[in-house]
């Protein structure tokens, strides 16, 4: 069987995201909090004191279906990556998204959002096509 690793250049920024964006090298990061999870757990317990220095704006919305609490931060001037990943997640939670994006484009705009250069996120399209077309065969 082949291997599901994702190839060179594909991955999350997982851990490493504070850092990258003080540098200025990510302009945006997102983590969501199921019920019950700290934030050692989600990933952002390090986020606040910049936070609260005004060096990386927070957005948090809660799902009120599943009450998972959806965490936004990005740099300043960069709020509109913020604001528009919010209003594709809610227009995916309503269905609507579908009607006009494919899931591709939908990767394009979460990737792009969050920094990922293009060949990242073209080449992670092209490795979930290829897991997608493995787990086809094998059912």
């Amino acid at each position: 069987m082949p291997k599901r690793t994702p190839p060179a250049g594909v991955g999350p920024h997982n851990g490493r995201e504070l850092e990258m964006m003080l540098r200025g090298d990510k302009p945006m990061a997102l983590f969501s909090a199921e019920p019950g999870m700290d934030t050692e757990d989600v990933g952002d317990a390090h986020f606040k004191p910049f936070v609260d220095e005004g060096r990386i704006l927070k957005f948090s919305h809660i799902d009120p279906g599943t009450s998972v609490e959806e965490r936004r931060y990005c740099l300043p001037t960069e709020e509109w990556r913020c604001k528009l990943s919010l209003l594709i997640a809610r227009l995916c939670r309503s269905g609507e998204a579908f009607d006009v994006f494919t899931s591709n484009d939908l990767a394009r705009l979460e990737g792009t959002l969050l920094g990922y250069p293009k060949e990242s996120v073209e080449a992670f399209i092209a490795h979930a096509a290829s897991l997608k077309m493995l787990n086809s065969k094998t059912d």
